[in-house]
């Protein structure tokens, strides 16, 4: 179907009578935020296969109700788009591969993490390491002790890495620096800094940025273990948890090529059960060679499948500030007695220049990472620096994090399009917590942490993002701290909204087809259990997402709300709707002879939604069927002309 005859068949459809197309499912009664400023509120919306065909009134919405569509009383409910959350790393969240052992971030002995980690009982992964997370570089750097000592008292003849919180550092025994061939002789990698005692010049067993991630690349390296460890927790806890918070599309914001990461997510999306529309954002490597690098970014870039594509690449320009290796035009105030005091850079702004200006023309926008100042220069110059060379090509790139900026780069975002994207559910990025900054980079520099303000007043596009798991996925906890920020806080509550919808579907070059609610657009959207429009704002971080769609396809259901079916269809002679091989399979294919399929809807027994599953017209679809348990079930397949098939099955 060409997109002319496409427009017509909508139009039509949102004037409703004789031409209004015959919905699947239909909301009324509802409150309906579209973020579209020509209708930004409405009372119904109405869907059929995977696009939104109605936005309006409940009235109107009556045009576009048949016998088959399914309608669901909304009861004043808020329907919004779907969330986009455009910085975030669900594959290393959710993965088993770092082990079970959580240490304490607010243990202040060295020994006590050791000791933590010891009644843990960690074991090797199938490379060989053990592995572990979550102890604050405080610890280490102010005990007094030598940390990789501390390790080897305990751990003498097995590698070890510990994760800081924060995943900017790692904390390694001896025989990981062994293994990895880091002695007093190794230099610092590109992007990174072995601390050394003073005395002899060895390492002390800390290593910064991308010193630790050298390390890390061997302790994860991709094993058939560690791959089905990272499929698992995608599949089994990332995703779900992202359906569960109303998150509909989002970008991987670091996709390690040499750990097989796009291979895994390439595994979930043919499996059929990616619930997220995804970007992947292949890491540029400080220590690799650039035209090695990019010849490699020539041959993954995709952007044919709206579920899963690579079209966006992720550079650090520098590091974090506890660390002291944030990029400052000025020197630090205190910077751990390291041999630079102006933070370092994983790329230097002339490579990172050249990158974009290489890149963007293949349609490659890039996400810079930059806490400090002198990395968000760096990061805009860089911008500009491609601009010269290609003219404007209307990249969407966009600087991350931004906790310091300088005044005189705040205009510069909206002169190059470059949107600010930025997290602020942490309690570390609450005003009240700036001053504990004071130490590192004096008062001046603390009194702005993320002028998210300052940013939007001069003209910059806003996208609110979490980091997770770095912070919390909850997208609700995002908007009441933007909010409550004060005096760096967003204009409104739908600023704030659309920061996590249109702004996000924008860097995501995916706004004509999501990020707000109009007809044409994919149904793309979610439903809420409060007003976050009215209620207080220190009450919308305990929103909760009470149903989620994506394409038509509803990926989240809460118990709260009601259990909505209609079976009355007739039930069809098996050779009408056939199931084959066999119930008991792990994967089912569907297929109705001589029709093409919409979707599949599977039903309880008793009628309760079990899931849906997009047949894009197919003449069969295929789904997995491995956790679905033993029992009695219908399955209701909605064909391209409108009428549905069910049939009951037994699975074994």
């Amino acid at each position: 179907m060409n997109r002319p005859f496409i427009f017509l068949l909508f139009f039509f459809s949102s004037a409703g009578g004789l031409y209004a197309q015959i919905a699947d499912r239909a909301f009324v009664n509802g409150k309906i935020y579209t973020a579209d400023d020509d209708q930004p509120y409405a009372e119904a919306l109405a869907i059929s296969g995977e696009l939104i065909v109605y936005v309006g009134s409940d009235a109107g919405v009556q045009a576009h109700i048949g016998t088959a569509t399914v309608v669901e009383d909304l009861e004043g409910r808020l329907i919004l788009p779907g969330l986009h959350d455009v910085h975030m790393h669900p594959l290393e969240a959710g993965t088993p591969a770092w082990g079970d052992c959580l240490l304490d971030p607010y243990e202040w002995f060295t020994d006590d993490l050791v000791d933590a980690l010891v009644d843990c009982n960690p074991q090797p992964n199938s490379n060989g390491w053990i592995l572990a997370y979550g102890h604050s570089i405080f610890t280490l750097l102010e005990d007094g002790t030598v940390p990789r000592f501390a390790l080897d008292a305990a751990f003498p003849d097995v590698p070890v890495a510990v994760g800081e919180e924060t995943s900017h550092s790692l904390w390694v025994n001896s025989k990981a620096l062994e293994v990895a061939g880091i002695d007093a002789t190794t230099p610092d990698p590109e992007g990174g800094h072995i601390i050394r005692h003073p005395g002899n010049g060895q390492p002390i067993g800390i290593l910064l940025d991308n010193a630790g991630d050298l390390v890390l690349h061997q302790a994860l390296a991709s094993t058939p273990e560690i791959d089905a460890q990272n499929l698992y927790g995608l599949l089994n806890y990332s995703l779900p948890l992202m359906a569960e918070n109303g998150i509909t599309s989002a970008c991987e914001a670091r996709t390690y090529l040499l750990r097989n990461y796009v291979d895994t997510w390439q595994t979930v999306r043919d499996s059929g059960l990616l619930t997220c529309r995804m970007i992947l954002q292949p890491w540029i490597h400080p220590e690799l060679d650039d035209p090695g690098q990019i010849a490699t970014l020539v041959d993954l870039y995709a952007d044919d499948d709206p579920m899963l594509r690579i079209n966006q690449v992720k550079v650090y320009a520098d590091g974090i500030t506890i660390n002291a290796t944030a990029a400052l035009h000025e020197p630090y105030d205190y910077y751990w007695g390291l041999p630079f005091d102006t933070g370092l850079n994983y790329i230097e702004v002339n490579r990172l220049s050249n990158l974009i200006a290489t890149l963007e023309p293949l349609g490659y926008d890039f996400h810079i990472h930059a806490i400090g100042d002198r990395g968000a220069t760096e990061g805009l110059d860089a911008v500009a620096f491609a601009r010269t060379q290609n003219g404007d090509l209307g990249a969407r790139h966009r600087i991350t994090h931004l906790e310091i900026v300088d005044e005189a780069d705040y205009p510069r975002f909206a002169d190059l399009n470059v949107t600010a994207d930025l997290q602020v559910s942490g309690w570390w990025t609450e005003p009240q917590h700036w001053d504990e900054n004071i130490d590192f980079v004096g008062p001046d520099r603390s009194d702005a942490i993320i002028p998210l303000k300052d940013l939007e007043n001069a003209g910059a596009r806003i996208t609110l993002s979490s980091d997770w798991d770095v912070s919390t996925l909850n997208p609700f906890r995002g908007i009441q701290n933007a909010l409550s920020r004060a005096p760096q806080q967003i204009s409104s509550r739908e600023a704030a909204v659309k920061a996590y919808t249109i702004n996000g579907a924008y860097v995501m070059r995916q706004e004509a087809s999501t990020g707000s609610l109009e007809v044409g657009k994919w149904a793309d959207f979610i439903c809420v259990d409060q007003d976050i429009f009215t209620v207080p704002v220190n009450q919308i971080a305990l929103t909760k997402v009470l149903s989620t769609w994506v394409g038509g396809v509803e990926v989240w259901r809460s118990d709260e709300l009601p259990v909505i079916s209609r079976l009355e269809e007739a039930l069809v002679a098996e050779d009408q709707l056939r199931l084959f091989p066999n119930p008991a399979s792990d994967f089912l294919t569907v297929e109705c002879p001589g029709q093409q399929i919409r979707r599949i809807d599977l039903f309880a027994s008793n009628g309760e939604w079990v899931w849906s599953v997009n047949g894009g017209n197919s003449a069969q679809v295929t789904f997995t069927s491995e956790r679905l348990p033993s029992g009695s079930y219908f399955l209701r397949a909605r064909l391209a002309d409108g009428r549905a098939r069910v049939r009951p099955f037994v699975r074994p």
